[in-house]
């Protein structure tokens, strides 16, 4: 076979350059052009649909913020749960500007606020902070509370690896979850990539669930 367009011989057959270059911008158009499916389904991979159902307990897992406490206080008045169980690490700065020394039980004091009986609440005091820590936390009080049913609600893009640690760990309970994700201002379907607070969102919680996957913890 003699030289071509697309191949060269010297010792063994190569592609040359143009070819090179050829597939190169090929890739890079087909990038470009389908931009908006690759954005999306970075976004949809991560973040589950909702799939809210009447439980036993609502439970507000994470560093949560006044959206999703409100979002929480709103499907408990309207009956998707018994209790709200909060949960959080111990405050680091600004300590002295909470009554209490941890988020579990600062997310109580303004859910008691808007009109929730203090019975109603159950902090989760968890002696490490994580995801993971504040599932293995929960267990006796779940237990406790005789919880069979619990519908998670948390920031959307947290939402994925929430659900499939409480999942793992409770795998022997077989307790159900569902999903009532928030869905943050800066990390929307379509919005996501244009701001520093979405991109750093998802790709950080794209790291931690290779670590979650690593440790077994999902």
């Amino acid at each position: 076979m003699k030289d071509n367009f697309f191949f060269r011989r010297k010792t063994t057959w190569k592609t040359t350059l143009s070819f090179k270059l050829i597939i190169f911008f090929s890739f890079f158009f087909v990038i470009v052009l389908f931009r908006s499916f690759w954005l999306q389904s970075i976004y949809g991979i991560l973040v589950p649909e909702p799939n809210i159902e009447v439980a036993d307990a609502i439970l507000i897992e994470g560093w949560t913020n006044d959206q999703e406490i409100q979002f929480a206080v709103d499907l408990f008045k309207q009956g998707f749960g018994k209790y709200i169980f909060t949960t959080g690490y111990k405050i680091g700065r600004f300590a002295d500007c909470y009554k209490s020394d941890n988020y579990a039980e600062v997310t109580k004091e303004q859910i008691s606020k808007m009109g929730v009986e203090d019975n109603k609440i159950i902090p989760i005091i968890q002696s490490e902070r994580g995801t993971y820590n504040e599932a293995v936390s929960s267990k006796l009080l779940f237990e406790k509370y005789n919880i069979k049913s619990v519908l998670i609600v948390t920031s959307n893009w947290h939402m994925l690896r929430t659900y499939l640690t409480y999942k793992k760990v409770f795998e022997e309970k077989h307790i159900a979850f569902y999903l009532a994700p928030v869905e943050a201002e800066m990390c929307k379907v379509n919005n996501w990539w244009k701001n520093h607070y979405g991109l750093e969102y998802l790709f950080r919680e794209y790291l931690k669930l290779i670590y979650y996957w690593f440790k077994g913890y999902i």
